[in-house]
């Protein structure tokens, strides 16, 4: 399944249950939950993303295949050396607006998982992993309002980048263990188009 499919899969059955947790923001916390010593549990997750909501029938069993299937596939992608993760979001032929709020959504969702998996405190974190946090907090205020220029195009494809290696790199300031650090390859997208 493609990162599209995945998406679309995820945005349906997310749907089906009402869930008030979007796709992307589901992806997002569970990237910082995996930002831990911890491997999170996929129960502990799903139960999050569905706070509140008590799903039955056929579109129970759809979300909690589609959860699992996204718990898996992004954790075999963090896991994996080849460096192949990619954030949860709409497919690049969506309105910008929606994949700008996609963004900021996926944004709060590794806030929140940071949180819960109690890996952020800025006195144990290095540096670039502070910044990467507080870089994070200020995208997640992104304006999905900005008008679709190649401008706004390139720079949202930039942030998507950041938060590719961004993830990656405060996965492995706070979950890997020193010896087993893999170097994080690629380069960080430009810090100014963050302000």
């Amino acid at each position: 399944m493609n990162e599209s499919e995945r998406y679309t899969d995820v945005v349906a059955a997310l749907a089906g249950v009402e869930a008030e947790v979007s796709a992307a923001e589901a992806q997002g916390m569970l990237c910082g939950l995996f930002c831990s010593t911890e491997t999170p549990e996929p129960a502990q997750w799903i139960a999050q993303v569905l706070d509140g909501l008590s799903p039955k029938g056929e579109p129970a069993r759809e979300v909690l295949e589609a959860l699992s299937a996204l718990y898996q596939d992004t954790r075999d992608r963090l896991e994996n050396d080849s460096l192949e993760f990619e954030p949860l979001l709409p497919d690049d032929d969506a309105p910008l607006s929606d994949r700008a709020t996609a963004l900021g959504h996926w944004c709060e969702g590794f806030l929140f998982g940071i949180g819960v998996a109690g890996s952020h405190d800025p006195a144990k974190l290095p540096r670039e992993a502070n910044e990467v946090v507080n870089d994070l907090t200020e995208i997640a205020r992104i304006d999905p309002e900005a008008e679709l220029d190649e401008d706004n195009e390139i720079a949202y494809t930039e942030l998507v980048e950041y938060l590719r290696a961004a993830t990656l790199l405060v996965r492995e300031h706070t979950a890997l263990p020193s010896s087993a650090q893999p170097a994080v390859g690629g380069d960080r997208a430009d810090p100014d188009v963050l302000h």
